[in-house]
């Protein structure tokens, strides 16, 4: 988050010349357009050479961040079940739970970075990164509603979620200027990482001679590469610095999932001997697909800077993305009986889960 400050900061700093000299050399960004669309009519290589505001007409750097704002459903795939009772007199304390699900309708901040050379009018090659990593805690988790709660217990009982979500591309972009209208058309490489789960923890005095220690947890990740292309379209509005801006992307992933359920604990209720078990259950490596889904639609301002050979920007955009992964199923692990006073039965499946994201991209930065 740190990046998208400085470029941000730079980008404001530049702005701050005098006002005479921006009126005296007005945002002609179209003017601009034209000259460079010119010095490139062919795909030859062009020498560098000034031209209007000290711009190099070869090839440039170009560079930018975004900040963003997501709500995030981010599934495990599996679930996890959990009910204790106290059975000295029927109802004196029950607790039962379902979750296990991962993270569901929660907002977080991600940094998406990226930079590139244009190198003519019609080609460039660009690198992008993405990441997303977000966790919450839920006390206590979930009630069962086929279990209702009774009674009350003197337990610490809660579920902690994370997520994590990665890409990153290299691309080969194909520009065409049909009017006012830019269409940037693009095909690469992609890597991407998505990880989900759930950690169940119930510990500590149940009731009065009963006690409990256990632990239910299940997860899910994939780890792959394959292809992705995109279609981003803009538009001019006007002569205006502003720019209409649309894009979607799809991406295709072959790779590896990983998922397991797991539990284990202690359960005792004096006098009688504790009840101990573990299990976990795992899928590793196995083959599994990768689709990603992106759109964004919004708004750009573009504008030249006085003493450097760039153009700055700042955008405004919403943003879906659906990732959905193809995955053999897992199973899962269980923990339960009864012993002295106090019943438990527990269960964490696992399985493929996936991810749905919508927001807000708030971005900057240079093209030079």
């Amino acid at each position: 988050m740190k990046t998208n400050g400085l470029v941000c900061w730079a980008a404001a700093a530049l702005l701050s010349a005098p006002t005479a000299a921006f009126a005296e050399e007005s945002f002609q960004l179209s003017s601009f357009m034209d000259d460079a669309e010119a010095a490139v009519a062919s795909d030859e290589s062009v020498e560098c050479e000034l031209i209007g505001r000290n711009r190099c007409r070869g090839p440039f750097l170009f560079a930018g961040t975004e900040a963003t704002l997501m709500n995030i459903n981010a599934t495990t795939g599996g679930r996890i079940t959990a009910s204790f009772s106290d059975t000295t007199v029927p109802g004196v304390s029950t607790f039962a739970t379902v979750d296990g699900e991962g993270i569901n309708d929660q907002f977080a901040a991600a940094p998406r970075l990226w930079m590139g050379l244009q190198l003519n009018e019609r080609w460039a090659v660009v690198g992008r990164y993405w990441n997303l990593e977000t966790s919450n805690q839920e006390t206590p988790p979930a009630p069962n509603p086929a279990i209702p709660n009774t009674g009350s217990n003197f337990a610490t009982i809660f579920e902690t979620n994370r997520a994590q979500l990665q890409t990153a591309d290299i691309e080969l972009v194909r520009s065409f200027r049909p009017g006012k209208w830019k269409i940037d058309g693009s095909l690469g490489a992609r890597h991407a990482m998505i990880g989900t789960e759930s950690d169940f923890l119930a510990f500590g005095v149940f009731t009065t001679g009963n006690f409990i220690n256990l632990t239910l947890q299940n997860g899910f990740s994939f780890n792959g590469t394959g292809g992705t292309t995109g279609i981003n379209v803009r538009r001019q509005l006007g002569d205006s610095p502003f720019t209409f801006f649309s894009g979607f992307r799809v991406s295709y992933l072959g790779g590896h999932s990983d998922s397991f359920g797991r539990s284990d604990g202690t359960v005792a209720s004096s006098p009688s001997a504790p009840l101990v078990g573990a299990a976990t259950v795992r899928r590793a490596d196995a083959d599994a697909e990768l689709d990603i889904l992106e759109y964004q639609i919004g708004l750009q301002m573009d504008f030249p800077l006085k003493y450097v050979p760039a153009n700055a920007f700042f955008r405004t955009a919403l943003e879906y993305q659906q990732w959905d992964i193809d995955g053999p199923p897992t199973g899962g692990a269980g923990f339960g009986g009864t012993i002295g006073e106090l019943t438990t039965n527990s269960f964490a499946s696992a399985g493929i889960g996936g991810a749905n994201l919508v927001g807000l991209a708030l971005g900057c930065g240079f093209t030079w």
